[in-house]
């Protein structure tokens, strides 16, 4: 049921895309439909990388690429705890 109303949606975007490119650009009919093709893709990855999809079998979903700034600091200095400036590892 999921995948049908992502689906649908996607469609209903599409034709959005169509009619304000149309109208709204005054673009003709194949270069809306080839903009709307281009565009809808774009899209739904933006919107995916922005809100990434809520927990997916017990495990948080990120985007590729991007750490979390504790998970940084963590491999940075082995802890949690954030290193201040001009402190030192012999105290």
């Amino acid at each position: 049921m999921n995948r049908a109303k992502n689906a649908s949606l996607v469609f209903c975007l599409f034709v959005l895309y169509c009619v304000v490119l149309s109208q709204g650009l005054k673009a003709t009919g194949a270069s809306a439909f080839f903009g709307a093709l281009a565009a809808v893709p774009l899209t739904v990855h933006l919107y995916h990388r922005i809100w990434p999809p809520s927990r997916v079998s017990g495990e948080q979903r990120r985007s590729r690429g991007f750490a979390s700034r504790c998970e940084v600091e963590q491999a940075v200095t082995g802890s949690g705890l954030r290193r201040t400036v001009g402190s030192t590892d012999e105290e």
